[in-house]
């Protein structure tokens, strides 16, 4: 089935989007090839539900993280020897030769430039197999023990394929003999064309597990450890947002044998939404077996996440923004009810009504959530409904970012601490931005203006 989630959560989180700003994908995409960038996508789209695939993806990323190696060559060499693979003429050996004394023929007769492009093609994918041919022996040497090492074996052996000698020994050097060229270009478009189209998605590999390892070590990302599902426990240490400049990181801990509802109460402006969002981005990627913005995290695998902390209204259907979001609580408690084992985020709970229902809303939802076998973390500014859940409900734990007063002027270190709030500070913001003051100038304005 795989690992689930839906697309309110990819864009809560931002995590999908080639070119949208900030979003996960475009951090780690720094792939050089095409294919690549669309290896990548396509892991975004399906992160993995095997503990040891993800492991395994992980040491592997970790390997290139510490041999710290490029790809022997840039984005325009490479297109231009894909192209040449890809586009081969024919795959017959006489047709072949027919091919190449035409397209020579062709460059002396009507000045052609179809035998350059073929020369261009031969020469960059010679070049390229033993610049490749070097990194390879490297990876193979440093990889032992490593999940990579057996992929990195198998690539070297199609480089040291024998087929490939006579294109070795020319150094880069295009053979303008007939008889070279006819060998070369049938050698590599024909013969071991099934082998170079695997060397190619080898190529796509490399690329990613490259670029996303470089991102990491720039970052100073970290590898989670996924766990057996039965464990139960998601363990974050100095977990932050991987977007936001100089992020300040919490530590958080969900052991679902035990309390499976992290409540989480706070002022607007403390950080909820933002804490949330890197807790589930962490999730997410750790699921992918990619590097995540933490100092350490360990985690039971998961059979999805759902998020709900931007839901919009819908007009088109008629629906205010309460009912989407009764809509959306709805959609995640009918998966909750499948017994999969989720990680479910909910920021403030139906705040498209009035202050008792969603105090009366909030209570029933979390106390029936808290029984069911997924991880959760809900927020709430209504702390009542902390206080009464606190009295009632033993499978939560709770905690809170706090606001701290400078004068008359709120402040926020962003930092978790145990407990539930009691910050009221909304008016003294209101009062700090002046806005009766600027309603009662004019007023006063407006009378002078008629006397």
């Amino acid at each position: 089935m795989g690992f689930v989630t839906d697309k309110q959560t990819l864009d809560d989180l931002n995590i999908l989007g080639r070119y949208k700003n900030n979003s996960i994908f475009s951090l780690f995409n720094h792939t050089i090839t095409g294919g690549g960038g669309r290896l990548l996508e396509k892991m975004f789209h399906e992160p993995l539900d095997d503990i040891d695939a993800i492991n395994k993806r992980t040491e592997i990323f970790s390997f290139f993280e510490r041999i710290q190696v490029k790809l022997p060559f840039d984005e325009k060499q490479f297109d231009i020897v894909e192209n040449y693979i890809r586009n081969p003429e024919s795959k017959n050996r006489i047709a072949a030769g027919f091919n190449i004394i035409r397209v020579k023929m062709m460059s002396f007769i009507a000045n052609e430039k179809e035998y350059l492009v073929l020369k261009e093609g031969l020469l960059t994918t010679i070049n390229l197999m033993d610049n490749l041919k070097e990194l390879l022996q490297k990876i193979v040497k440093e990889s032992e023990g490593n999940p990579y090492h057996e992929k990195a074996k198998r690539i070297y052996d199609i480089l040291n394929d024998k087929h490939f000698d006579l294109a070795y020994e020319c150094n880069g050097q295009f053979p303008f003999l007939f008889r070279n060229v006819f060998k070369l270009d049938y050698i590599f478009r024909s013969q071991l064309n099934d082998k170079l189209e695997a060397l190619l998605k080898a190529i796509y590999e490399l690329d990613v597990y490259i670029a996303v390892s470089d991102v990491s070590r720039e970052r100073k990302f970290t590898y989670a450890k996924a766990l057996a599902q039965q464990e139960k426990v998601i363990d974050m240490q100095g977990v932050y947002h991987p977007c936001i400049p100089k992020a300040v990181d919490n530590d958080i801990k969900i052991d679902s044998k035990q309390k499976n509802v992290f409540f989480l109460t706070g002022a607007n402006m403390a950080g909820k939404s933002t804490f949330m969002k890197s807790f589930s981005i962490a999730i997410y990627l750790a699921h992918m077996g990619f590097p995540v913005a933490a100092k350490q995290m360990d985690f039971s695998l998961h059979d999805g996440i759902y998020t709900s902390i931007n839901v919009p209204d819908n007009l088109a259907m008629g629906y205010s923004h309460f009912y989407a979001e009764v809509l959306r609580v709805k959609h995640v408690a009918q998966e909750v009810a499948s017994n999969k084992q989720l990680v479910i985020i909910f920021d403030e709970l139906f705040k498209g009504t009035n202050v008792k229902d969603a105090y009366d809303g909030t209570v029933s939802i979390v106390d029936a959530f808290s029984k069911r076998n997924s991880s959760f973390i809900i927020s709430t500014h209504i702390m009542e409904a902390g206080q009464t859940l606190r009295k009632s409900n033993d499978r939560l734990f709770f905690k809170y970012l706090p606001t701290v007063m400078k004068g008359t002027v709120p402040t926020y270190p962003y930092k978790l601490e145990d407990g539930i709030t009691d910050d009221r500070h909304g008016m003294i913001i209101i009062k700090n931005e002046k806005i009766l003051d600027i309603i009662k100038t004019e007023n006063k304005k407006e009378k002078e203006k008629y006397r």
